[in-house]
């Protein structure tokens, strides 16, 4: 064994000095050992260092270095832990739409902290120092996604819980493999015309990319067919000369079911009056029941979404007989709601244009959900409109494609389709590019 060289100075704080305090300390008297929890000669130096230099001395040396670095490994990890908890909690509450003011209700905060064993932050926290990052990193994500990629956008405004008017964005990729869109920018407007729509167009892309709008790539705009909106359209056309500008078909389709309701005002009062009747009172629910126990209630169409009252009508096509007998029902006779409902079912009329509804244009509902779907091709949704346009030409007695449009002309709603479609004439070019052949 190798000799180990000690200080002349025999004291203990010599050897505490040359060893380190790690290993030894004393209190100017007795030299104590921490590694090994005991007293060590110091009167002679040989003592000293033949204590440090045994087997156990090192092996317990090394065994508490070791259990030291994994406690620090341990608090590096939980520290790391605790830094990623915060704005994943943001970034969850954010994505599933939950205001971060939930997070001050009491019992919630102590489930997260129950459960998760992590201090939860309050939403003022949240909302000041992550929701901000959060935002950059998802703004970030989509500038990945498009790339140099060609894209399409769609732009329109709505009103918020306040009656704030607010126009949004989307942008997505026009790629046959993966197409990916996004809600890239939402901003309050003071009043909604052709200007501030073409305005808030102008920042979306700014936001994309703040080095300076990429004018060639932009290639598709999607709107509805608002006038103010195809005004804008126009005007951007100069600074985007690719871009092609299409009336989105679903609103076409919107514009069918709102003429139907002026075209059959007896179905439309058919179809309010079950709603006004059954829905909101219980004993006349129970009445449905005993008379028509076979029969669903009556659906609830709501005014903005013109394919629930289609399918209300083809409801009442469907039970006509059933709902009949429960409005003629001795027990509903009093009531004033029951009595114009029965006053509208007596109308011969009535059963034929049901009927109509539910012949001809029973099948509207369904396709203005496939144009909506999410991740339909282009070519698909045209597939969808060109399969409308054409039943209601092979509906008036011609199957021949190339004369659908002169056959539009020959119903009300069909006229409806063929003013869409000539109001619009870059969704006309665009139909009829993916049609033929």
């Amino acid at each position: 064994m190798p000799k180990v060289a000690v200080p002349r100075n025999s004291k203990p704080e010599s050897y505490v000095r040359f060893y380190g305090s790690e290993e030894l300390s004393t209190d100017g008297r007795v030299l104590f050992c921490k590694i090994c929890v005991r007293e060590v000669r110091a009167t002679r130096k040989f003592s000293v260092s033949q204590h440090v230099s045994r087997i156990k001395h090192k092996a317990s040396l090394h065994k508490k270095k070791a259990s030291s670095s994994s406690r620090v490994a341990q608090f590096l990890k939980a520290s790391g832990k605790n830094s990623q908890f915060n704005p994943e909690l943001c970034g969850a509450l954010l994505s599933a739409g939950i205001p971060l003011r939930k997070l001050d209700n009491e019992k919630l905060r102590e489930f997260l902290v129950k459960h998760c064993r992590q201090p939860v932050p309050s939403s003022v926290n949240l909302r000041l120092n992550y929701i901000r990052t959060i935002y950059d990193g998802k703004l970030e994500f989509i500038r990945s996604c498009v790339a140099q990629k060609p894209v399409w956008i769609t732009s329109g405004e709505t009103t918020d819980a306040t009656g704030r008017y607010v126009a949004y964005t989307i942008v997505g990729t026009l790629a046959c493999m993966d197409p990916r869109s996004f809600l890239l920018h939402a901003e309050c407007l003071e009043k909604t015309n052709s200007s501030t729509i073409a305005q808030a167009f102008m920042n979306s892309w700014m936001k994309l990319w703040p080095g300076g709008i990429e004018h060639e790539k932009v290639l598709l705009f999607v709107t509805d067919g608002a006038a103010y909106i195809k005004k804008a359209a126009a005007a951007l056309k100069i600074l985007f000369p690719k871009m092609v500008h299409v009336t989105c078909a679903a609103h076409g389709i919107l514009r069918i079911a709102q003429d139907m309701r002026s075209m059959f005002p007896d179905v439309d009062k058919v179809v309010s009056t079950g709603t006004e009747i059954f829905p909101k009172s219980a004993a006349r629910v129970t009445i449905f029941h005993e008379f028509a126990p076979n029969t669903p209630l009556p659906p609830e169409p709501v005014l903005t979404r013109w394919g629930t009252w289609i399918r209300a009508a083809v409801y009442n096509a469907g039970y006509f007989d059933s709902v009949g007998a429960v409005v003629e029902a001795p027990d509903a006779k009093e009531a004033a709601s029951f009595l114009a409902a029965q006053q509208i079912l007596k109308k011969d009329s009535l059963r034929r244009d049901l009927s109509l509804i539910k012949a001809q244009f029973g099948g509207l509902p369904g396709a203005k959900e496939r144009l909506e779907g999410r991740g339909t091709p282009l070519v698909e949704s045209t597939a969808v409109f060109d399969g409308i346009v054409l039943d209601f030409a092979y509906k008036k007695g011609n199957g021949k494609k190339a004369e659908a449009y002169i056959l539009l002309s020959t119903c009300a709603v069909s006229r409806a389709i063929a003013l869409f479609l000539s109001k619009d004439p870059s969704t006309h070019e665009v139909y009829q590019s993916m049609t033929v052949g």
